[in-house]
Order: structure tokens, then C-alpha cells, then sequence
């Protein structure tokens, strides 16, 4: 019987060691990404609120390769008290991946001259992250950790490659801070940048618990969505959320400043919804039609 069960474990421990083995690259058409971005320590004490796809459409030939072109469509940002919007829409640069070597390198939009490496998936615990995710700061982001995640229906590898701000290069999807945001090292008071949702090939791959993950194109015109008030905001220790028209709501959810969802409630009845018990922060609060279109506000609760 022990010899039984220790061939069971074994097999099912070479059974993951197969999932997390097998390379997963990186999409090369159909796919976008969706990114948050929140900044709270502003000149005049107001934050910043950024919401944006980055999508991948179309090819093109830089230096005799080809390329697959980044672009975002719309940029809802809701900036407040001396801050400014950080990101725009337009091209974002171009893409290529050396699947052998399991890297992905980048063209960005203002330099076609020399391509630079944006991911390598080769990198061991100690390895210090080169290239274009390196720029910007001065402190170093070194691999801490490896492990897998869910992606869809499979392990994908992932590097936890800054503690401080809990920020992983999950294989075939990207950083978890943004897929081309520069990594902030250790230092405080940095911008709070999350991927909120990852689709391939029309289906949402990450995180595995988003049901809906859409191009961010515009405001949606929209009146369920269009009469949805929050208050007070900002907010202490509880707030209120108020629908015009609750039954063509089918989900609320909130996420804190890295992406975390906190909160969720997906049967709504009544035209007052009371949250309480989050903490004070910065976090998102998106509100889901019965036709799965979306709207996120900003809330801010005080300490």
C-alpha cells in the first residue's frame, strides 16, 4: 500500500513538473491586455486613475523581421490635484519572440533603430532583469522566487522579480505590472500599475477568476451604467453605492491598487449597496451590465 501511494505521488508530482516544464510563448495575433494605473501622491495632494488596453493587431516588417504592432485604443483616466495623465492612446511599438531562446523583444514606438530584449523566460533564482524593463530607475530587480500560476488551463512559469510591490513575469502573458512599464525597484511612493485581465484568441487566460475582460475603447454609453453614484467618496471605513437600475446590473466588484479583487457581489436586488470593512487605500470599483459592458470609478477610503 506505501509503495502504492509513493508511485502516486510521484507521478502526480512529474505530472505538474510537466505542466510548469512545457514553454508557453508569447501570443502572435487576437490577443489584448488590460491595464490599471493608480497614483496617489500627487503635488497638490490629488491621485491619478488610469484604465487601458494594450492590443496586438497586425504586422509589420522592422530590419527584414517581423513584428506584431501594440496598440491602445482609448485611455479613461480620471486625474485629480496636481497630477498628470501618464498614458495616452496611439501606437505603442512592435513585438517579436525568439521561441528558442524563450525571450520577447521590443521595438518601442519612437526608436526603430535598435530592438530591445522585453522578457527573457530563461532567468534563475539570483538573475538580475535586463533590458527594456530595467530602464528608468536605478535600483535592480533580481529574480527572488519561481513557481507556476493558472493560465487558462495550464501552469505557466512565473518570476517573482520584486517583492516590494509583488511584481511576477508570468510566461506567455507578461509583467504583472503593466506589459511595458518600466519595473520601480524598492523605492516608495511609486505608481501602482496591475494587468487586470490577459485574452487570447477570445478567451480571457488570466486572471483565471475575471468571467469578462473587454477592449477598453471608450466610456460605454450606457444607462444602467451611466447613473451609478458613489458615496461619499472619498470615503471612512463604509460607503454607498447607488444603481438606477439594479436589475440590469449583474456584477459589482472592487479591486485594491494591485489588482487584488476584494470584494464581489454578482446578484444585485436593490438600488443601495453599503460596502464596509476595506481598508483605507485607493481601490476600483467596476460595475457589469447584463450585457457584460463595464465602468469602473475610483473610490478613496481614508485610514
Amino acid at each position: 500500500m506505501k509503495k502504492l501511494f509513493l508511485f502516486i505521488a510521484v507521478c502526480g508530482v512529474l505530472s505538474l513538473c510537466a505542466q510548469t516544464s512545457t514553454y508557453h510563448p508569447f501570443p502572435e495575433g487576437n490577443a489584448f491586455w488590460n491595464v490599471s494605473y493608480t497614483q496617489t501622491m500627487c503635488p497638490l495632494g490629488g491621485d491619478a486613475c488610469e484604465n487601458f488596453s494594450i492590443t496586438m493587431t497586425g504586422d509589420t516588417m522592422i530590419n527584414v523581421l517581423v513584428y506584431h504592432k501594440l496598440f491602445t485604443p482609448y485611455v479613461y483616466a480620471d486625474i485629480s490635484g496636481g497630477c498628470t495623465q501618464v498614458h495616452f492612446h496611439g501606437y505603442k511599438g512592435a513585438i517579436r519572440q525568439d521561441i528558442p531562446n524563450k525571450k520577447v523583444y521590443y521595438f518601442p514606438p519612437a526608436d526603430f533603430t535598435v530592438e530591445q530584449l522585453l522578457y527573457d523566460f530563461t532567468m534563475e533564482v539570483g538573475d538580475t532583469v535586463k533590458g527594456y524593463l530595467s530602464g528608468g530607475w536605478m535600483e535592480d530587480n533580481v529574480v527572488v522566487s519561481i513557481d507556476s500560476v493558472i493560465v487558462g488551463q495550464n501552469f505557466h512559469k512565473r518570476w517573482l522579480v520584486n517583492p516590494c510591490y509583488g511584481i511576477y513575469l508570468i510566461e506567455g502573458v507578461g509583467c504583472s505590472y503593466g506589459l511595458l512599464e518600466f519595473l520601480p525597484g524598492c523605492q516608495t511612493d511609486m505608481p501602482v500599475l496591475a494587468i487586470e485581465c490577459f485574452q487570447y484568441q477570445g478567451e480571457t487566460l488570466y486572471p483565471t477568476h475575471i468571467s469578462n475582460c473587454s477592449v477598453i475603447t471608450s466610456i460605454p454609453e450606457n444607462e444602467f451604467l451611466n447613473n451609478i453614484q458613489i458615496y461619499p467618496n472619498p470615503a471612512r471605513g463604509s460607503f454607498m453605492v447607488s444603481l438606477a437600475h439594479p436589475a440590469g446590473i449583474k456584477e459589482i466588484r472592487i479591486t485594491n491598487a494591485i489588482g487584488h479583487m476584494v470584494w464581489q457581489k454578482q446578484i444585485i436586488s436593490q438600488s443601495r449597496v453599503t460596502i464596509d470593512n476595506l481598508s483605507g487605500g485607493v481601490y476600483v470599483l467596476t460595475v457589469i451590465d447584463q450585457n457584460n459592458q463595464g465602468v469602473s470609478k475610483k473610490i478613496v477610503l481614508t485610514p
